[in-house]
């Protein structure tokens, strides 16, 4: 019987053979893994900064689940940011769901965030982005993914159902001369937050219980002892779905809002993109007790031509 010591040689030899032939193909298979990494975060050639924005806008559109459209987001972002990492809000706590840019993005997902640090509760609060340096954010976050050469950063809230869902940070990364666009990187947050409310609506529809327990915002107070007002309700929420559809046309089509304001044909230009949106409210509260009161119309004429029909052109359905 082999010695240990001739065992241990043999298995040694047996396995620096099996690595030896199989090193070009594993070679070969991280090279393509990395590649195609890269070529995620990487503009094509020649690529402006509009049709790579347009680019990351279109991937978001086309996710269907609430984990695609963040992942989508993220990947959007980091072609605007040199690091972004994305933390969900919820009861109170704010827990790290996923980064893109770092050394280890692993690391985002154990962190939890102090709510009382000057740049989250700004952006939380406001609702709106906060801008600062990294220390601002959370310095125990900077401290896990080392700070940004320009040691300033953007904090972005990601509003969904008119509650701070989620918040953003984004800078411009370790080597000094790095992006941080926050027009971009902004577009790009209320773009997600608009299409994972209307995903979810759309998805409710099919369901109207999903929507009352899951979908709908929380209703207004009312006074101690009073009943609440289910019509009012049902209202409250044809208003706010007919404004979702709204905003996903003027944020998709901003070049043809402008165009359609100045020539004042707005119906015209974006007629089959109304004519769908209307069709998927009408499918919602067409048949309902507010159907009459035309949210839809009162919407786009408040959204996209600033509360004045007459921009919405002769041919508008009124």
């Amino acid at each position: 019987m082999p010695r240990p010591t001739e065992i241990q040689s043999i298995i040694e030899e047996a396995v620096a053979e099996v690595f030896a032939a199989a090193l070009p193909g594993l070679r070969a298979e991280i090279v393509r893994r990395a590649t195609a990494e890269l070529e995620v975060l990487v503009p094509a050639p020649g690529s402006s900064p509009t049709d790579i924005l347009n680019a990351a806008v279109g991937a978001i559109q086309e996710a269907t689940s609430q984990a695609e459209i963040l992942r989508h987001l993220l990947e959007g972002e980091a072609r605007f940011a040199g690091r972004v990492a994305l933390f969900v809000v919820k009861g109170g706590a704010i827990n790290g769901w996923q980064g893109t840019g770092f050394q280890d993005n692993e690391v985002v997902k154990g962190i939890s965030l102090n709510a009382s640090a000057s740049l989250v509760a700004r952006a939380i609060q406001g609702r709106n982005p906060a801008a600062g340096a990294s220390a601002d954010f959370d310095p125990a976050f900077v401290t896990a993914v080392t700070a940004p050469a320009e040691d300033n950063c953007l904090v972005l809230p990601l509003v969904v159902k008119d509650k701070v869902a989620a918040v953003v940070y984004a800078d411009a990364g370790t080597v000094p001369g790095g992006a941080l666009d926050a027009s971009a990187l902004s577009t790009l947050n209320r773009w997600a937050a608009l299409w994972l409310e209307l995903t979810a609506l759309r998805k409710a529809s099919q369901s109207p219980a999903a929507d009352e327990a899951v979908i709908a915002p929380a209703a207004p107070a009312t006074a101690p002892g009073a009943a609440p007002a289910p019509e009012d309700d049902t209202h409250r929420k044809a208003r706010r779905f007919a404004k979702l559809l709204v905003e996903e046309i003027k944020l998709y089509n901003q070049a043809k809002v402008i165009e359609g304001k100045s020539n004042r044909d707005l119906y015209e230009r974006l007629r089959e993109d109304i004519e769908k949106s209307r069709s998927t409210y009408q499918k919602r509260y067409g048949e309902s007790s507010v159907a009459s009161a035309d949210y839809f119309n009162q919407e786009l004429v408040r959204i996209l031509a600033d509360d004045d029909a007459a921009l919405m052109g002769a041919a508008f359905p009124r």
